[in-house]
């Protein structure tokens, strides 16, 4: 089908646009409605502990600043820990709407961020599809999919105030950014907007280096299959150095960008796209064997040159090993060696019926919309081919990884659908029924063209001599017989009514979907006898209660998991949390919780002056302490060769193993509770909450405390080998 230009069309399409991110919005708030104003599960509360820290102190104590109240008794420098471009953000749009008068607390900034940046997400969601597909109308339905597609949605819901949230809206947009900067021999100065933008998804996620190798990985690429043009080695130089100067700010980056062998590809096609640029420059002096004869030679003595150095700087050890979450995306099993980050959810393998939950209608469509990418290639479109063959293979890897494979799913869904729609009307109504103002004027499209074709330096890059279309050619179109056409005119009312009822099938899933994922996790409803809804507040209640009836320096033992609400809520220190930076500490807090009581004590006395455990099994939820019990004595053993890695279990009847039985953890948990025979000698009972979700214990005869910075003597900390 024909682009044509009309003001209809592009009033109608922006009108879409305008309801899809309406949309987008409306139903990340299912959580506010419900349970008002609330930051969510465990690391949101970090951030927002750390972003009123800011907020209060200012950015250079901020970037300085020691936490004292976590990790005791050895604290955690958070400047150099974090990546600070969320609370930046956040700091930054508190201060400009209380500036203009628009009175908001950090908490409301914190709890409607994420919502607001799924909005603009979803905006250039809308300009990378239509930039590498060529089509308006595709950008516009990949933005409505975007909008609600529930593996976005579990991310960028109000109050899931994580990383991803801004991080999303950074990864997209440089993107789009770099497809932009490609497009055709004047768009390469583009690239200095898309090293900005790089360091500002830096600055949000440790997930940048996808981004870096997603770049890197499609300019090599367009390089190997003889692509090569002059803007593609400006642009991508502009953003690696940019990028790569922004990236080194950071002390959580460092030397990494030039270390670390994760990021070691980008960095070889940038000097490879400088050897290659040499190399083209004796193109127009040279006769082609001449030419054939000195490309050759350049470019042996720069690969052997390459192997050198390489060789060199790994021998010496000035390359840094894959990190463990690395690994773990090529090895092919879920194990990679470390307890402590195969004990996380989210970074185990994803199930097969995860992305049918998650992706619902695109999981059956993008397959349509990849192909359709396929027909009259272009740089751009290269990049959305090999952005969604790569985002797909990393999400099978880890769950977490599935939120990077949402904008591209949309892409080819969004493509798939503008070309199945624009096909069944073509067929129904005749090719000039159905119009969209063209992406680009006409000269631009003469500049696309250009931009396909490799360029040879100092040489002006002319258009090719019939200019092509550049929006996606409908795969459809290959029957021209007219004795066919009514039987695609049925095809195509049935592919209509198809599509229709398929994107309300979408919607409703999305929509129900949103709800269980917007439920905070700190908080959760459920029914009293009389079968009335109620919202469940027991961790809240417990948090609280420590805020409210303990002294405020007491240290507060509980499992790594809820270090940051028990900061972030009750104002208390703790002993670990999410951050899980130090292995051997949570290895020891491990070792206390698995251990049998007296040994417990003995450890616990010099590190906390309260104990809370979860204990929501006796609600009917069975995801408490004790179902992690096999993971922190797996942790602890990995450490301490006295504790059993294995054998921390309950039979299919419930009966505790012995090891179980005899721990620490077992007691806490249910001491008092019927007649089991459990007692306890070290550790009173001071709190029990409504429904027995979370049970906090005191600490009798603490040890006094050893200067911070230090361990006590008594402690004897461990060494992790993996």
């Amino acid at each position: 089908m024909v682009e044509q230009s009309s003001l209809v069309g592009t009033l109608l399409r922006y009108l879409v646009l305008a309801v899809a991110l309406v949309a987008a919005y409306n139903i990340r708030l299912n959580a506010v409605h419900t349970y008002g104003r609330v930051i969510h599960e465990f690391d949101p509360w970090f951030n927002f502990r750390a972003t009123q820290y800011l907020v209060d102190n200012g950015w250079a104590k901020f970037r300085d600043w020691f936490d004292e109240m976590s990790w005791w008794p050895i604290g955690r420098h958070v400047g150099s820990t974090i990546y600070p471009g969320l609370m930046v953000t956040s700091a930054v749009v508190h201060k400009a709407m209380n500036t203009i008068g628009i009175e908001i607390s950090v908490n409301d900034v914190c709890v409607f961020l994420p919502a607001v940046f799924a909005c603009i997400t979803c905006i250039f969601t809308y300009l990378l599809t239509k930039e590498v597909s060529g089509s308006a109308n595709s950008g516009v339905a990949a933005a409505f999919l975007m909008a609600i597609l529930p593996a976005h949605i579990m991310r960028s819901v109000a109050g899931s105030y994580d990383n991803e949230a801004v991080a999303m809206t950074a990864m997209v947009s440089t993107f789009y950014f770099w497809v932009r900067s490609i497009r055709d021999k004047d768009s390469w100065p583009i690239g200095v907007v898309t090293g900005f933008a790089y360091i500002y998804m830096v600055s949000t996620w440790g997930a940048y280096p996808f981004v870096l190798n997603m770049i890197g990985l499609h300019a090599g690429f367009l390089i190997v299959i003889g692509r090569f043009t002059s803007h593609l080695h400006y642009a991508y130089t502009l953003f690696f150095v940019i990028g790569t100067a922004g990236a080194l700010q950071f002390p959580l980056v460092g030397s990494l960008p030039y270390q670390s062998l994760e990021q070691l590809m980008p960095l070889g096609v940038f000097l490879l796209l400088q050897v290659v640029s040499y190399i083209e420059t004796y193109r127009s002096k040279l006769d082609n064997y001449a030419f054939e004869k000195k490309r050759r030679e350049i470019f042996g003595l720069a690969v052997l040159a390459a192997a050198v150095l390489f060789g060199f700087l790994l021998t010496t050890g000035r390359l840094g090993a894959f990190s463990t979450r690395v690994k773990s995306l090529f090895i092919p099993h879920t194990r990679t060696g470390n307890p402590l980050v195969d004990s996380v959810a989210e970074h185990q393998a994803t199930p097969p019926t995860f992305y049918h939950h998650y992706f619902h209608l695109l999981y059956y469509i993008a397959p349509f919309g990849l192909i359709a990418l396929l027909f009259d290639r272009t740089d751009t479109k290269y990049f959305g081919i090999i952005y969604t063959i790569v985002s797909y293979y990393f999400s099978q890897k880890m769950v977490r990884l599935v939120l990077l494979l949402s904008p591209a799913a949309s892409i080819v869904g969004g493509v798939a659908l503008w070309v199945s729609v624009s096909w069944a009307f073509n067929k129904l109504f005749g090719d000039d029924s159905v119009t969209e103002s063209s992406t680009e004027s006409s000269s631009e499209s003469d500049k696309k063209d250009a931009s396909s074709t490799p360029s040879k330096p100092g040489k002006q890059e002319k258009p090719k001599q019939k200019a092509k279309q550049q929006q996606t050619k409908n795969p459809f179109d290959f029957v021209s017989d007219p004795k066919l056409q009514p039987v695609f005119k049925v095809l195509a009312a049935a592919l209509l009514i198809f599509v229709v009822f398929a994107l309300y099938q979408y919607s409703i899933h999305c929509i129900e979907l949103s709800r269980h994922l917007s439920e905070p996790h700190l908080m959760m409803r459920g029914r009293n006898k009389d079968g009335q809804e109620v919202i469940i507040d027991d961790f809240r209640e417990a948090y609280w209660w420590l805020r409210d009836n303990t002294p405020a320096d007491s240290r507060v033992m509980a499992w790594w998991d809820y270090g940051y609400q028990i900061n972030g809520i009750a104002n208390r220190t703790t002993i670990a949390d999410g951050n899980t930076w130090n292995h051997e500490h949570i290895a020891l807090l491990g070792k206390c919780l698995v251990s049998k009581e007296e040994e417990s004590w003995l450890m616990t006395r010099h590190l906390a002056d309260y104990v809370l455990v979860w204990t929501t099994r006796f609600a009917g939820i069975y995801g408490d302490d004790i179902a992690k019990m096999p993971h922190m004595a797996n942790i602890a053993g990995s450490v301490y060769s006295d504790v059993n890695r294995v054998g921390y279990y309950m039979d299919q009847h419930g009966n505790p193993s012995a090891l179980m039985k005899e721990s620490l953890l077992y007691k806490l948990t249910f001491y008092n509770m019927g007649n089991n025979g459990v007692t306890l000698k070290h550790f009173d009972n001071v709190f029990n909450s409504r429904n027995y979700m979370v049970r906090i214990y005191k600490v009798k005869d603490v040890a006094k405390r050893h200067p911070f910075g230090t361990y006590a003597p008594e402690l004897k900390i461990g060494q992790f080998k993996q």
